[in-house]
């Protein structure tokens, strides 16, 4: 390896947000599965959690796959359970904060992103599971003003972890 690529791979890992997690619970389509990861590489999310109770994604398809540009460069965990994951969570001291249609839901700019936060984003068709509402600090809504009433589950991480990006940049400036 070049010592420019090894300088590029340090100043990518030093830009990681390690309080930042996204959970991913049973998201079925390949493509958006790669797309919520390619997002969380943009983005500077370096850990995610895979929760899948049925069929999971093997982690060589991952990388093989549409992620595999991102997956490589991601800490993949996969968990047996949303309650397993979530307690995980809570123990090392992260708010779970779940996307997902409600109406007790706040926008996403409406919740501190820059404190130790998991966003959970969900199955495209069935969304959330109720272990996991029960189980969250709190759920995200993202406003919709149109004809229909959600996002692609990748276009919502990217809308959601977009503002995530946003509060942490403006609370490294202050």
């Amino acid at each position: 390896m070049t010592p420019e690529r090894t300088r590029r791979i340090r100043d990518v890992a030093s830009r990681r947000f390690p309080t930042l997690v996204v959970i991913v619970e049973s998201v079925d389509d390949p493509h958006n599965l790669g797309a919520v990861l390619r997002t969380c590489d943009a983005v500077g999310v370096g850990e995610i959690r895979l929760v899948y109770p049925a069929k999971a994604p093997r982690m060589r398809e991952l990388r093989n796959n549409a992620a595999a540009s991102a997956a490589k460069w991601l800490t993949l965990k996969r968990d047996g359970s949303i309650s397993a994951c979530v307690s995980n969570l809570h123990r090392r001291g992260f708010k779970v904060l779940v996307t997902a249609l409600s109406e007790k839901g706040k926008p996403q700019w409406s919740w501190n992103l820059k404190s130790k936060v998991a966003i959970a984003v969900c199955n495209e068709h069935s969304g959330a599971s109720a272990d996991l509402l029960r189980l969250a600090d709190g759920i995200i809504t993202i406003p919709m003003r149109g004809m229909v009433q959600s996002l692609n589950v990748s276009v919502a991480t990217a809308v959601v972890l977009e503002e995530a990006l946003r509060q942490r940049i403006s609370k490294r400036k202050t």
